[in-house]
């Protein structure tokens, strides 16, 4: 029984990395054959379609002599794309699941053999000015197999801080695109002189639609008061606006191009977004010590969601003139997590601190 789960995993795993990487390497031959290159080798395309299944998996790269300023890192990568692989590896999965007799075991068997082809993958397209960084492959195609084997079920106030959460992030993309429509000319002027062909062009295009969730989260932060970046020494929130020359990124011409202190009221959105939640917390749970477990378990993985999605969502693109693109971790996280210390105190620890003084008053 065992070598028939562990057979079977290893089928599903190569088929899960297959679905989303033929595809890729589809895509990435119809680039190439309509590029006008004159070389008849393959593996560039080949090994290029397996960087586009890395990066799907958030999975960054290092590049060597990338610019006249140096080697730098391309870690910003579209957190749309994710939804390929995550697809594929549920819908493989759910073969490994009927022939184990325990789904911890599937689950386990089926993740060490993803990652295992994800690392293969990386070693094996390394070259000397593109090199993706093998543990780092290891581990997103690892946390993307681990958690798109399990049915989101989540308790009720961490449930609802996602759901709000997620709902803020639709409002951002709604902003996002209001920016768009009120900046048009910028975004065509972009594209006018990127000018890269009809196959090009739609290559490009979906590349952005894939960052629209990048996008959004920028939106996002923008709004509620924790800003973003792009590039090193700028900085760009409702209040302070310190932005350079951006890229020829068409997607990009939805900046803002300049302050507007009356946003600042949209950092209440995580004091609400928290009240919400240990709102939920005094509700369903009665005893003391239950409820104050719950809501330190809700703000450990609250903050922890935070600053994976932020971590994810932002990094160095190409340059080290590039390398703080995107929110930032570390503001968005410490924001988040000093409004749900505050509300914690103020409607949980407190009033519970001065009913017992109360009391023995």
């Amino acid at each position: 029984m065992l070598r028939r789960v562990l057979s079977i995993s290893l089928i599903q795993a190569s088929k899960g990395a297959a679905l989303t990487l033929f595809p890729a390497i589809f895509i990435a031959l119809l680039a190439w054959s309509t590029a006008g290159s004159t070389s008849g080798n393959t593996s560039d395309p080949i090994r290029g379609a397996v960087w586009l299944w890395l990066g799907a998996h958030l999975s960054p790269f290092k590049l060597s002599a990338a610019s006249a300023q140096g080697s730098g890192f391309l870690s910003v990568l579209p957190l749309g794309a994710i939804i390929f692989p995550m697809w594929a590896v549920r819908r493989t999965f759910l073969r490994v699941v009927e022939v184990s007799p325990k789904l911890r075991a599937a689950r386990i068997f089926y993740v060490l053999f993803y990652t295992l082809i994800a690392v293969a993958l990386a070693i094996s397209t390394t070259t000397a000015t593109v090199a993706p960084m093998w543990y780092y492959a290891g581990l997103c195609a690892g946390i993307t197999a681990l958690v798109s084997t399990f049915t989101f079920n989540p308790r009720p106030a961490l449930g609802v801080l996602v759901y709000f959460f997620a709902i803020a992030w639709g409002v951002a993309a709604v902003a996002l695109s209001i920016s768009m429509i009120a900046h048009w000319n910028v975004l065509h002027d972009l594209s006018v002189v990127i000018q890269p062909g009809i196959i090009g062009g739609l290559l490009f295009t979906g590349l952005q639609i894939l960052y629209l969730p990048n996008m959004a989260l920028a939106s996002l932060a923008y709004l509620t008061g924790s800003g973003f970046s792009l590039g090193a020494h700028t900085m760009v929130t409702s209040s302070v606006f310190t932005l350079h020359q951006i890229p020829a990124i068409p997607i990009l011409g939805a900046l803002p191009t300049g302050r507007h202190p009356n946003l600042i009221v949209g950092i209440v959105f995580w004091p609400f977004l928290f009240f919400a939640s240990y709102f939920v917390i005094t509700r369903v749970h009665r005893e003391w010590s239950t409820r104050n477990r719950e809501l330190l378990r809700t703000f450990v993985m609250s903050s922890f969601f935070v600053w994976e999605l932020s971590y994810f969502a932002s990094g160095e693109l190409l340059t080290p003139s590039m390398r703080r693109t995107g929110i930032l971790p570390e503001r968005t996280t410490s924001i988040a997590a000093l409004s749900a210390l505050v509300i914690a105190l103020a409607f949980f620890y407190v009033p519970t601190l001065f009913k017992k003084f109360v009391k023995r008053g």
